[in-house]
């Protein structure tokens, strides 16, 4: 979206849907990011044995689950100058390698405050392969008109 105008959104609108396949390497360029080196992220054979989370399999990181939630904002809306000011995040259930997270968002609350000012809160959720939520989140972002 290259326009985006605080007068065209509307409460309960959607935007689109942010899916990402969680696979190793992806877990261990997360790591690298984020300078959490945790065997549960990072040593498959350690998880193995360890079962840390009850799964012999190693988890994505919890920022990797904020992050791809708040990507559904920015993909939508940044082309058009929205900037993302504050998230609130809470992470349910750990995210096994091997899983495809499906991220949603929803407007909930509009707050009109003049050109470049107003603020949009928008309602974020991540589901799993087998439809389980793993994260719940708010974003408040300004839009520029």
């Amino acid at each position: 979206m290259t326009e985006l105008h605080f007068s065209d959104l509307r409460i309960n609108d959607l935007l689109p849907t942010v899916s990402h396949a969680v696979n190793q390497d992806t877990i261990d360029l997360c790591a690298v990011a984020h300078l959490d080196y945790n065997p549960v992220h990072t040593d498959v054979e350690w998880c193995k044995t360890a079962q840390v989370f009850g799964t012999p399999k190693t988890v994505a990181h919890g920022m990797f689950t904020m992050t791809l939630m708040t990507s559904v904002v920015l993909r939508a809306w940044q082309r058009a100058g929205a900037f993302v000011n504050s998230i609130d995040a809470k992470l349910t259930k750990p995210v096994e390698v091997g899983q495809t997270l499906r991220c949603d968002g929803r407007v909930i609350e509009l707050h009109p405050r003049g050109p470049g000012q107003s603020v949009v809160v928008v309602a974020l959720t991540a589901i799993n392969t087998q439809g389980d939520t793993v994260g719940v989140g708010q974003v408040q972002v300004t839009i520029p008109d």
